[in-house]
């Protein structure tokens, strides 16, 4: 399980100057928890995203200072990484899954990757490359963006379609592609238990409890819209609505945020 964030503005903004150093700090921080490595997306000047990732804690990675301070963007994410049980913290298995157009992060445990894999076409299967279930999902998505013809259905079917295989699970995810970002908040019954962790147990973080673990949260201004997991305890954010998919975009060049879909 993980920690999430997205920044949409009007203009090239680095994660510094959208979070400020004090929310930045606490995110970063994060990363003693979900230290098992880090990962960023954004889309370059010519149009393409661009991405970097690594297995180490982001705290402790020059590399993350530099990405936070200095990459500025128009639209990206950033993803800190706890491995789920079994899920090695190897490259392949990094955060943030590039492909066809798409980079793509998620927060959860959703099933054992071999009981994800009979959802797959050979296409699908084909852009795997590592171990996750995350990944598994990610491909899933493709799939059905490619068989529908259109991003935004594509994304709901996947959605609607593993929920129903995989109901309490979450299925939390970032989705960057052409300039916009979509934000799936779908978690209700999802489990968050670290009993069998002594360190985490003793190091849980602001929020980092059952009922506000998996929450995803919003800020935002005139200029610009924050989404994030929980853990920054400083700044005015609100709870996005359990169950949803949103779409971050421009609109007359002003970010703006819509729901895509409500769970029925």
């Amino acid at each position: 399980m993980c920690r999430l964030l997205a920044i949409m503005s009007d203009t090239a903004i680095t994660a510094q100057q959208a979070l400020g150093d004090e929310q930045l700090a606490e995110f970063t921080a994060l990363s003693d928890f979900h230290n098992d490595g880090w990962g960023a997306a954004w889309t370059g000047t010519d149009g393409r995203i661009e991405s970097c990732s690594s297995i180490i804690e982001a705290e402790k990675d020059p590399q993350f200072e530099q990405l936070t301070h200095h990459n500025a963007a128009t639209e990206q994410l950033i993803h800190l990484r706890w491995a789920s049980e079994g899920m090695a913290t190897v490259a392949e298995n990094s955060h943030p899954f590039v492909r066809d157009g798409y980079a793509f992060m998620h927060n959860g445990n959703i099933a054992a990757p071999q009981l994800i894999d009979p959802m797959l076409d050979d296409e699908a299967h084909a852009l795997v490359r590592g171990g996750t279930d995350s990944e598994r999902f990610f491909a899933y998505i493709l799939q059905c963006c490619r068989q529908t013809g259109d991003t935004e259905a594509g994304i709901i079917k996947a959605v609607e379609d593993t929920k129903k295989a995989f109901p309490h699970r979450s299925l939390n995810s970032l989705i960057l592609h052409d300039g916009k970002v979509y934000v799936i908040n779908v978690h209700a019954g999802a489990e968050f238990n670290v009993d069998d962790d002594p360190y985490r147990r003793e190091h849980l973080p602001w929020q980092h409890n059952e009922q506000h673990y998996h929450e995803l949260v919003m800020r935002r201004d005139a200029h610009t819209i924050i989404v994030a997991s929980t853990g920054i305890q400083n700044g005015d954010y609100e709870t996005l609505p359990e169950g949803s998919i949103f779409v971050l975009s421009r609109e007359q060049g002003v970010p703006a945020i819509r729901t895509l879909w409500e769970g029925r």
